[in-house]
């Protein structure tokens, strides 16, 4: 398995002095073990993994036992010696036991120099429909998403364009025909996504045909994960939601009779509900707000992002439409552009848990709307996924206008540049312009231009 950015952070937590048992929160199938597996096995000397789907590792935590009790039969179970500082343990799949989530607490007030760290699938869900949680204060988080495409480049040992995009500044110029390269690497990530799964596969055959079945299995694994922790009657909706919310990505959603279902409102927001605890989809909020802080409008509708373009593609079929063009923002009626954005951006997020924002204002006879907001520095910004001219970009012009922010983004499929624009009312801003192969930059690429 390939690295992943996370393991940063897996290792700056394991050299911290003070720390706490680290518990790691992501959606089924994007790498959470194989990423916490290929950092133990470079990081400890003692590795002990322990996976409460098994009955007998269950069995572990059947009762709660003093912390060095607990040490004591983790020790016997695996004939592993526990030493403080040379010993990891993980405990996989920790949704199946509340038990084992109390745990936690104890070893990080009675052991705080062993290295604990937890995860599992549908945590969020198990936890609200069991009415249990993580110990408040005694447990830290990280966020785990699809691989970027940065980690994609590393796994298909694109060295070379690696190096290059993450060299590139700013005010950098690039080449067009570096430029037209950088977009055909990112084509196919985007044909691909961030399953690791789907890029192992990808890396080994080359040959989407031969990535269907991971998909399928993704997907399948989606809507069995959820008849564990809801009834069968309630389980439809989510099932549905499962295989038709990648059909409506970036787009507003309404619970009503969402995707023609006939469902209600109510049992249908409920799902989403349900999905977006188990990070398969997002919710990006409506906001009127043009400085800090961001105020969402809760009574606007939302716009939908799935987990991933890879399930996306595969579901709606847009592979032969993603080949064959010059300009992303061009795919799926604009869609897809907005679902990467907003997918990377988010996986940007890796300490905490965030939610989108786009900016929408409705005055009679108009309607302006932005794609992302963003709190950076504390600076609000603007992102706007468009191709065309910086002329077209009416809304954005509006909130510049509005507010009293002097910087926009634009994420699109031309070239890196920053240019000095006039709106209408003769204010002037920086357009800073980012092509979508340095999306996963943009933190780094901000605190140039700012």
């Amino acid at each position: 398995m390939f690295e992943r950015e996370i393991n940063k952070i897996f290792l700056e937590w394991k050299n911290r002095k003070k720390r706490k048992p680290l518990v790691i929160r992501g959606a089924r199938q994007v790498g959470k073990t194989s990423a916490v597996n290929l950092f133990a096995e470079d990081s400890f000397k003692t590795y002990i993994y322990i996976n409460l789907e098994q009955e007998d590792n269950l069995a572990l935590f059947s009762r709660m036992n003093p912390v060095h009790e607990l040490v004591q039969a983790i020790q016997l179970k695996f004939n592993k010696k526990i030493i403080a500082g040379a010993t990891f343990i993980f405990i996989d799949e920790i949704q199946n036991s509340s038990i084992a989530m109390n745990q936690l607490r104890y070893f990080y007030e009675e052991m705080p120099d062993l290295h604990v760290a937890a995860a599992g699938s549908l945590l969020e869900v198990k936890m609200k429909s069991e009415g249990f949680s993580f110990p408040v204060g005694r447990v830290e988080y990280c966020y785990m998403h699809p691989v970027t495409f940065e980690e994609y480049l590393s796994a298909m040992k694109e060295t070379e364009a690696l190096h290059y995009i993450n060299s590139v500044k700013p005010e950098k110029k690039i080449p067009s025909e570096i430029h037209n390269t950088l977009m055909k690497k990112y084509q196919e990530y985007l044909l691909v996504g961030g399953m690791p799964e789907a890029v192992a596969r990808y890396v080994e055959t080359k040959s989407l045909i031969d990535v269907d079945p991971v998909y399928e299995s993704i997907l399948t694994g989606f809507k069995d994960d959820v008849l564990k922790y809801t009834s069968i009657a309630k389980a439809k909706y989510i099932q549905y939601l499962v295989e038709h919310a990648s059909k409506y990505i970036g787009l507003p959603v309404k619970y009503e009779n969402f995707g023609g279902s006939g469902f209600r409102s109510r049992e249908m927001s409920e799902a989403f509900d349900v999905l977006e605890k188990a990070m398969v989809i997002s919710r990006v909020y409506a906001s009127a707000s043009s400085q800090l802080p961001i105020v969402n409008n809760l009574k606007k509708s939302p716009k939908l992002l799935y987990l991933d373009t890879g399930l996306v593609n595969y579901q709606v079929g847009l592979r032969t439409e993603i080949m064959n063009i010059k300009d992303i923002n061009a795919v799926y009626h604009g869609q897809l552009s907005e679902q990467i954005t907003g997918q990377t951006l988010l996986s940007q997020a890796i300490r905490k848990n965030i939610n989108l924002s786009y900016w929408y204002r409705e005055q009679k006879g108009s309607i302006s709307e932005i794609d992302y907001l963003i709190s950076y520095h504390n600076r609000l910004i603007p992102v706007e996924v468009k191709s065309g001219k910086s002329g077209t970009l009416r809304s954005l012009l509006n909130f510049i206008d509005e507010g009293r922010n002097n910087f926009a983004v634009r994420i699109y499929s031309g070239v890196s540049g920053i240019e000095k624009i006039r709106t209408p009312n003769k204010k002037q801003f920086a357009l800073f312009s980012v092509p979508f192969y340095l999306l996963h930059r943009i933190e780094q690429l901000l605190d140039g231009v700012l």
